[in-house]
């Protein structure tokens, strides 16, 4: 029987509250397969110091895989011979030809841009890192828009990207293989400065927090992919995304913080791109729960000190996928408490 507040939701808002399709299911045996794609990027990654490769010579390894990033980005040039000759059928163009095209792409800062594999149980992911606005832009366009020029919203510095034609991978594994890549902009979370950031950080410790955060933001919204077959528009989704990456990145999680770089206080924040299909009306409903959610969560954290612990994360992010937005954020109880 419906309830009076499920009386009185709109049916597009009460389909917005329906939570994970199978969030209180039992999730697959983690660590979940790695697949051996995987293996070329750690290959191109090769001996780095760390694990990361920062050199000026990894574009052009990118570009010789991914002849995408070599194509000038103008309009319409996904459907020219030369992007299908590169690009669709991995054929080599001399700079001649490819100048013919159109003025190549220019690039700020080559010498800073970084590759590196972050871990995750549901599914390891190669990550592509600028600090540069311009060429985070560029590598966005030519790879998850076929190279045709795009204006990114402000507030997107960060791209989940699957399905890329990359034919280092194709010719060791065949034309059915696809890349995965995470492609990042080093830059503040929520464009949030570091005065308003709890625990008093600088302003270099807030980049490098958010960088985490923005990260594990990312292989967050990937794992409910993998693992419950859905990665959503959704406010619920980025509460849980953001509280993941908050608490890997900070080790603790803080409501006031996640509404600030929600940008609830602005009329084109971030939770706008995640309520378009609400009327005004239940997106300002949306906001309010998600908003009353952040802070029970909060509290939830506080009385259970022990799953902001790394060794939790999943089964935080578990119990998380479990809850519904115009619902309150459930206690921790068993099977969570007793398999601690």
């Amino acid at each position: 029987m419906l309830s009076q507040v499920d009386l009185a939701m709109s049916p597009a808002l009460r389909i917005y509250c329906q939570g994970f399709s199978h969030g209180s299911k039992d999730w697959p045996p983690l660590p979940l397969d790695v697949p051996p794609e995987l293996d070329w990027w750690r290959r191109l990654i090769g001996n780095s110091v760390n694990g990361v490769t920062q050199e000026r010579g990894l574009l052009s390894a990118l570009e010789e895989a991914m002849p995408q990033l070599r194509l000038p980005q103008q309009e319409g040039i996904s459907t020219h011979e030369i992007y299908r000759m590169l690009v669709l059928r991995g054929e080599a163009a001399d700079v001649a030809t490819l100048a013919a095209e159109g003025a190549p792409l220019q690039w700020e800062r080559t010498d800073a841009l970084t590759l590196w594999i972050a871990p995750h149980p549901c599914g390891a992911m190669p990550v592509l890192q600028t600090p540069s606005w311009h060429d985070f832009v560029q590598l966005v366009c030519a790879l998850a828009h076929r190279s045709e020029p795009m204006q990114l919203a402000d507030g997107v510095h960060a791209q989940a990207l699957s399905g890329l034609i990359n034919w280092g991978l194709i010719s060791q594994f065949g034309r059915q293989s696809r890349a995965r890549l995470i492609v990042l902009h080093e830059s503040l979370y929520g464009s949030v400065p570091a005065r308003a950031v709890p625990g008093d950080l600088s302003g270099s410790q807030w980049l490098a927090a958010s960088s985490a955060l923005r990260l594990e933001h990312e292989l967050t919204h990937l794992a409910t992919k993998r693992a419950l077959g859905e990665m959503r528009l959704n406010l619920l989704d980025e509460l849980i995304a953001d509280c993941m990456g908050m608490v890997a990145a900070l080790g603790w999680f803080n409501a006031e913080l996640f509404g600030r770089c929600l940008g609830i206080e602005a009329a084109d924040g971030r939770w706008s791109t995640y309520t378009q299909e609400l009327s005004e009306s239940d997106a300002r409903q949306a906001i309010a729960w998600v908003i009353a959610r952040s802070h029970e969560l909060e509290q939830r954290l506080s009385d259970h000190h022990w799953l902001l612990q790394p060794a939790q994360a999943m089964q935080r992010l578990q119990w998380l996928c479990t809850q519904h937005l115009d619902q309150p954020i459930s206690d921790v109880h068993d099977p969570w408490l007793t398999s601690r």
